[in-house]
């Protein structure tokens, strides 16, 4: 892998922590999600403007809407994980998934799962394990069967389950679009996650609103900028990822793209003063070799 294209996957990786971090820090996690999503509509319009949007075949539009559907549930899961939840827990249980959706590709497209990536799926589980104990012995199974019925550990499971189940949809949609001939080959990426993210916020309005969860005046004024950044980083960040993909191989990216489990980590710790940030660090770092065998496992 070219020294360029680490630079573009760290930052890349950087600037997802970012966001997360901006989300995290908000006085309301899901009404910044709101507003962070209300710039993606807006962005996606203008860039999605001109595209011959119905050249796009049904079966490819079922995918759209489907993992949009899934994506509203994990835009929803992870704000309401960050409500009480810390950036330092919470993120890497979330991005673990790539450990994880081996498995379901297994179940759904009966793809096989190497000795090598058996190893790493079996360590990402011990580190979430590790991930419960919070403080705890290992002996102290009632303390950590409390843990993870808080609410932050059930969101943050909520939006692991989200990440694979979405990952699986957008596989199966991927493969149809790039079927479509009537679209520059490089766009299709794009506008497939363009079109999923506003269906997927669209929907997130509709939640917020049927719940009475728009109104909070103060986020709406004071952290406008900050959602508009996140919006822009969202966004940055996967496209600095489709660029890479280009010319590198995926499972490299994969595996180096998740160093940002290492970073959310220290900004858990060093910025944010949460707990337990030596611990969490030290098996967000064994974590990453688990992810990176699972990633490079043929």
């Amino acid at each position: 892998m070219s020294l360029s294209a680490i630079v573009l996957i760290l930052i890349s990786a950087a600037i997802h922590v970012g966001w997360n971090f901006l989300t995290k820090s908000s006085a309301n996690p899901k009404v910044f999600s709101l507003m962070k999503g209300s710039v993606i509509i807006g962005i996606s319009a203008i860039l999605l403007f001109g595209i011959p949007l119905q050249v796009i075949p049904r079966d490819v539009w079922f995918f759209i809407f489907l993992s949009g559907t899934v994506h509203a549930l994990y835009i929803l899961a992870l704000s309401s994980a960050y409500e009480t939840g810390d950036i330092s827990y919470v993120y890497p249980v979330a991005r673990s998934a790539p450990a994880f959706v081996p498995i379901a590709a297994f179940i759904t497209f009966g793809e096989r799962i190497s000795a090598k990536g058996g190893v790493g799926i079996l360590i990402v589980v011990i580190c979430i394990f590790v991930m419960q104990l919070r403080g705890e012995t290992v002996r102290e199974l009632k303390g950590i069967l409390i843990f993870i019925r808080k609410k932050d550990s059930l969101w943050a499971f909520v939006t692991l389950a989200t990440v694979i189940t979405y990952s699986i949809i957008d596989k199966a949609g991927m493969v149809a679009f790039n079927q479509v001939e009537n679209l520059p080959s490089g766009m299709h990426a794009l506008v497939y996650i363009l079109i999923e993210a506003s269906f997927s916020y669209f929907i997130y309005w509709g939640y917020m609103w049927a719940h009475h969860e728009i109104a909070a005046p103060s986020v709406w004024k004071r952290e406008w900028l900050w959602a508009i950044l996140a919006a822009i980083g969202s966004i940055l960040s996967y496209s600095l990822i489709l660029h890479v993909m280009k010319t590198e191989h995926l499972s490299y990216i994969v595996a180096l793209r998740h160093s940002s489990v290492l970073f959310a980590t220290l900004v858990g710790w060093i910025i944010l003063k949460e707990k337990y940030g030596r611990v969490r660090l030290i098996t967000s770092v064994i974590m990453l070799l688990g992810l990176f065998l699972v990633a490079t496992s043929k």
